[in-house]
């Protein structure tokens, strides 16, 4: 059935569980790297150097805007509590390696599906069906891009948000 995961997969979640909650993270919190037992091993907020939670308030203005005098003063040192760290970790290492698998793995059929068409591909049924569909002209791409910016762009004012980091 293609709803049900693989056997393998959950075995390789539960592994992944087990190395990073009850190996990882135990080991760094007793060992007190980063200063991590002034701080719950987990929890979405911030703390300072202390292990209080971080205000916030005290180092932005009414804007929203960063104070810097305020930062300066009273201090600059933000600290994650360690579950967020080691979850940050794990989420960027499986970026990185989602890439590279991809890349070692199945980089030579994406750079075949990159230069040919569909007119290239009798042969593959996909082909054949969706060539009984006319295809989309270019210009409803960049349509559909403008479109997307502009209305990116003015959610993003109400959030500060400025025009060209919606292009990110």
């Amino acid at each position: 059935s293609p709803i049900l995961v693989p056997f393998w997969a959950h075995v390789n979640t539960f592994v992944g569980f087990v190395l990073a909650v009850w190996i990882i993270i135990p080991i760094l919190y007793y060992t007190n790297a980063w200063e991590s037992q002034k701080m719950p091993i987990v929890s979405n907020s911030v703390f300072d150097i202390n292990g209080y939670y971080y205000n916030t308030s005290k180092v932005l203005d009414n804007n929203s805007q960063l104070n810097e005098t305020a930062y300066n003063i009273y201090g600059s040192d933000m600290r994650l509590p360690l579950g967020f760290v080691v979850v940050f970790g794990f989420t960027l290492a499986g970026f990185s390696a989602a890439i590279v698998h991809t890349i070692l793995y199945h980089g030579k059929s994406c750079v075949e599906q990159f230069r040919i068409s569909l007119e290239d591909q009798k042969n593959d049924v996909h082909a054949q069906l969706m060539s009984h569909y006319a295809e989309v002209p270019e210009f409803w791409y960049y349509i559909l891009f403008v479109v997307s910016l502009i209305l990116g762009t003015i959610n993003g004012y109400h959030n500060e948000l400025l025009s060209g980091h919606v292009l990110l």
